[in-house]
């Protein structure tokens, strides 16, 4: 049987290196998420055949419990892997997460092998550039939020997490999260979560690789953001916070766009995931509002 267990920072880097062979760009295979979230979805992680194997069975949302495609090595014998250890639990297989690609290729190997999608599961990915420029009749929403925020704070400033002290940035990236939260009227199970999901980011930035801004108005920090790369070029957002009267001004959509230009400029990105919905509508507003320039759609097994 296969050795599952939980994934810890020393694991990050092994992560890192299948995934970025794979060329995976879906928000589940960033080895930041897969270690950020690991209690939340009860996930385990397994290496067998020189690939990377996950198996979720945290929630019953669903197509999210089950085993993942093998990331990097050899996927052929790592399914036959994958296979083995169900069958001694006496089950079959039941996959998550699949791309296209993957999907047709358990196709073809289980004929009778039937797949669903969810629509919350789909990930909202944009080019980099898009992102950056908000050029375009479509995007001019965006553009006069950006321009607004601007107007009302032309003494703002904005730091990157490599180019300042990065226990200063942390502390600032935390505390636009407390005072985020603390103007949260209703605090539901989930925003707790992600609150202690930001504090441990921070505790491991250098080891998960994460890079963030942060922009300070009237001398305090306003807005905040947190992406690590899932594979080369690719770049996953994790968190986006800003508060009050600043996001009503338009803090929101400044804070994606300067860190856009900065992930663009800085680390050569040519595509950001802004990661899925789960089904919210208000999320699926706010991402559709920016206009995917693909919906990266997450197939699972029926049944």
């Amino acid at each position: 049987m296969l050795e599952w267990r939980t994934p810890t920072i020393a694991d990050v880097p092994e992560m890192k290196k299948l995934i970025g062979s794979s060329g995976a760009m879906g928000s589940d295979a960033c080895a930041a998420n897969i270690f950020l979230l690991r209690e939340k979805y009860n996930i385990k992680i397994a290496f067998c055949e020189g690939a990377l194997l996950r198996l979720y069975t945290g929630t019953r949302l669903p197509g999210r419990r089950g085993v993942t495609f093998p990331l990097g090595g050899d996927t052929g014998k790592a399914l036959d892997m994958l296979e083995k250890d169900a069958a001694e639990r006496g089950k079959r297989p039941c996959f998550i997460f699949l791309t296209e690609e993957q999907r047709d290729i358990l196709a073809a190997r289980y004929p009778d092998m039937r797949f669903e999608t969810s629509d919350g599961n789909s990930d909202y990915t944009y080019t980099a550039k898009h992102l950056a420029e908000l050029s375009g009749k479509e995007n001019e929403k965006k553009r006069n939020r950006v321009n607004r925020f601007e107007r009302q704070y032309p003494d703002r400033t904005v730091k990157f997490s490599d180019t300042d002290i990065p226990t200063f940035f942390t502390r600032d990236m935390i505390s636009v999260e407390e005072r985020w939260f603390a103007a949260q009227s209703e605090r539901v199970d989930s925003t707790f979560v992600e609150r202690l999901e930001i504090y441990e980011a921070c505790r491991y930035w250098e080891e998960l690789g994460l890079l963030g801004a942060v922009i300070y108005a009237d001398e305090i920090p306003v807005a905040m953001t947190v992406a690590s790369e899932i594979s080369p070029g690719c770049y996953d957002i994790h968190f986006e916070k800003c508060y009050g009267d600043y996001a009503q001004a338009g803090g929101f959509a400044a804070i994606n766009r300067y860190f856009a230009e900065y992930l663009a400029a800085k680390h050569g990105a040519l595509w950001i995931n802004r990661e899925e919905d789960i089904g919210l509508e208000g999320l699926r507003k706010a991402k559709m509002a920016y206009r995917p320039d693909k919906m990266l759609i997450k197939y699972h097994t029926a049944g």
